[in-house]
């Protein structure tokens, strides 16, 4: 379920350019025209907003026209075109690269949220992004050790306060949705270690990293951090695996809180030519349980789509 309290505008005439000879009353009358859709003949506005929405509303497109520069028409074609769409808007936003978003309680920034789409500079203003109710999305949970979140998907995470939160899966980012994130109402505060953003932080990267198959840096992520996180999500210690819209990529969770990537062991178990290494045809490897051969071109073949039950590797002897 998707909430929003959304206001459209009326098509542009031309684009908003800043100009420092430009009297600032004349931009924010015209800044009142383009949100109520003054001189055209029909209104933008698709949903019905509370008298303080419409303010806010209001001073967000102010200080878009006072306070930005260059901001074209192009850059609110995205947001134009998909004014009734409340969804397209959250995924246009959480789903791209370049989200940046420009922020106070007291609209003095920017008050838009910038992502690249299709390769060029889309705005959004504060007002019309969706708000998402966390209580109507799924949990994340990993079934047999297993965790596979969609790819652009829509996730909620409890944290230890309780509250739930929407988080957004993209290409192996695991994490608080942008849209959410980046405009929540307590930004500028609540930023200890206790807090709910420090803690969803730390989790989120945990999770992506793992979800991209990059390392889990001790000095960054303790092991009792790494084990909450994982307990978490349903994963337990031993072989687990994660594909999170990057690839399948599998691990080893031991008791203490280290993490072996075994998805990079096997890759370089399996690409390495072990004759030249100095070992000969034949000799075996074991690789978590499973015997492997040396063929005639000096390779082994593992595959993390076989079924492990031990936790080493072990190599043969090397010859002399």
């Amino acid at each position: 379920m998707i909430n929003t309290a959304l206001t459209g505008a009326a098509g542009l005439g031309q684009p908003l350019l800043h100009s420092k000879k430009t009297n600032k009353l004349a931009r924010q009358r015209a800044a009142l025209q383009l949100l109520s859709g003054a001189g055209s003949g029909r209104s933008r506005d698709s949903f019905t907003i509370s008298s303080e929405a419409r303010k806010f509303s209001r001073e967000s497109i102010v200080a878009l026209v006072d306070k930005s520069a260059n901001v074209s028409r192009e850059e609110l074609s995205y947001y134009f075109a998909n004014y009734k769409n409340p969804r397209a808007i959250l995924d246009a936003i959480n789903f791209s690269e370049g989200v940046s978003c420009g922020y106070n309680p007291a609209f003095k920034d920017y008050g838009v949220m910038r992502f690249h789409y299709n390769g060029s500079r889309q705005i959004v203003p504060n007002y019309a992004v969706p708000k998402m109710s966390a209580g109507a999305l799924p949990e994340m949970r990993a079934v047999n050790n297993t965790l596979v979140l969609d790819d652009k998907s829509y996730y909620a995470w409890t944290a230890p306060s309780g509250r739930r939160y929407p988080w957004a899966v993209f290409n192996g980012y695991v994490g608080w949705a942008s849209s959410e994130a980046m405009l929540a109402e307590d930004k500028d505060m609540n930023r200890g270690e206790n807090s709910d953003r420090w803690k969803m932080r730390k989790a989120g990267n945990i999770l992506s990293n793992l979800a991209q198959g990059r390392g889990l840096w001790e000095e960054l992520y303790s092991r009792k951090a790494v084990l909450a996180t994982c307990e978490k999500v349903g994963i337990k210690p031993g072989f687990f695996s994660i594909d999170a819209g990057a690839g399948k990529h599998t691990y080893i969770l031991q008791e203490s809180g280290d993490v072996i990537n075994v998805s990079k062991e096997i890759k370089y178990l399996s690409s390495t030519n072990w004759i030249n290494a100095g070992y000969k045809e034949g000799d075996t490897f074991s690789v978590y349980g499973n015997e492997y051969a040396i063929d005639s071109s000096g390779h082994i073949h593992v595959s993390e789509d076989d079924t492990f039950t031990a936790m080493k590797v072990k190599f043969p002897r090397r010859s002399i």
